[in-house]
């Protein structure tokens, strides 16, 4: 056990290496106030991908580098890049480790620092102490009992002295509304859905939009049938990514949908995760988490409080899926 010299908690910080009796490498982890967030495993000679795969929570990755086991329900959450435990130069066993641990980007084009994505069970709880605001539920008030065939839409923005502010009510059709993406410091917007409608794909391809166009305009709450989801983008580069290799289908005055793999992928879990609203935004949440979308979404219980909606899926021995919640600790 090798710990940080700059560790400052009683938690372990640093790295676990295991050797054989003649000092070859085995196995070993990087470690961080007591979580493991990356194992390490021993590099290829000529850094091409080998037959032997290694299983980290029912993932298969190949043995050629580290491997980055991301914890998003303790904390601390830690992301970290792609790292090496050789050189380019010297991989183990060909003269020893001379020139000590690197980052290594794999391929010939580079890399760069990874944006981290923001922790859903904080996230959440950033959106229970804005519901909480008197700005926020007078914007809930205002809109609920406007005309309830139409969609209406506040946006909710942080004034210089750091109080929240709204503007005022845009209202809109049955199926579309303008969200007012000029307000002074705007964060988020609520709107309604008249027919009782679960979030929609068009709520998702447009939260990445309001946040491509602000960085602070994060997060969309759906009123729908008597209950309150929300749209957090917490990694935008990934919400770009996905909005990139997965654009909307759109077709003329039609609100915009997954495209046919998505759409039929998130069909197919509603047998399985309820037709309901909340069964139906539960399966676009694990599908866009599948994706590594950088989405996040909520749910407010009755107690007022928002929760992440994240499912881990398993696959039994017979080969049957089953599908769990994963809860905030």
């Amino acid at each position: 056990m090798s710990p940080d010299d700059n560790t400052i908690t009683a938690l372990f910080t640093g790295k676990i290496l295991m050797q054989n009796l003649n000092g070859s490498f085995v196995n070993g982890y990087k470690v961080k106030e007591g979580v493991i967030i990356a194992q390490y495993v021993k590099k290829n000679q000529n850094n091409a991908i080998t037959s032997k795969d290694i299983i980290i929570d029912g993932v298969s990755f190949t043995d050629y580098d580290v491997v980055i086991v991301t914890n998003y329900y303790h904390s601390p959450l830690t992301s970290i890049n792609s790292m090496s435990l050789f050189s380019d130069t010297d991989p183990f066993g060909s003269g020893g480790l001379d020139t000590g641990m690197g980052w290594y980007y794999g391929g010939a084009g580079g890399g760069g620092p990874v944006t981290p994505t923001k922790d859903p069970c904080t996230t959440a709880q950033e959106s229970t102490i804005v519901s909480k605001n008197k700005e926020y539920l007078i914007a809930l008030k205002a809109i609920n009992e406007a005309n309830a065939t139409e969609e209406h839409s506040i946006t909710l923005g942080t004034a210089s002295d750091g109080t929240m502010t709204q503007a005022p009510m845009n209202h809109g059709g049955q199926y579309i509304v303008q969200t007012n993406t000029t307000w002074e410091g705007a964060f988020a917007a609520l709107h309604n859905h008249p027919d009782k409608t679960p979030l929609s794909a068009g709520d998702i391809y447009a939260s990445v939009k309001l946040n491509v166009k602000s960085s602070n305009f994060t997060t969309t709450y759906i009123l729908t049938d008597g209950e309150v989801y929300a749209i957090v983008v917490t990694n935008l580069s990934l919400a770009q990514d996905f909005v990139k290799t997965y654009p909307a289908d759109q077709l003329p005055n039609q609100s915009p949908e997954f495209p046919n793999n998505i759409f039929y992928e998130i069909d197919g879990l509603k047998s399985i995760m309820g037709y309901g609203n909340e069964g139906r935004t539960t399966a676009i949440a694990f599908i866009l988490d599948k994706y590594s979308a950088g989405i996040t979404l909520l749910k407010q219980d009755n107690s007022g409080k928002f929760n992440p909606i994240k499912t881990q899926e398993t696959t039994q021995s017979n080969g049957i899926k089953t599908y769990n919640t994963i809860p905030c600790n």
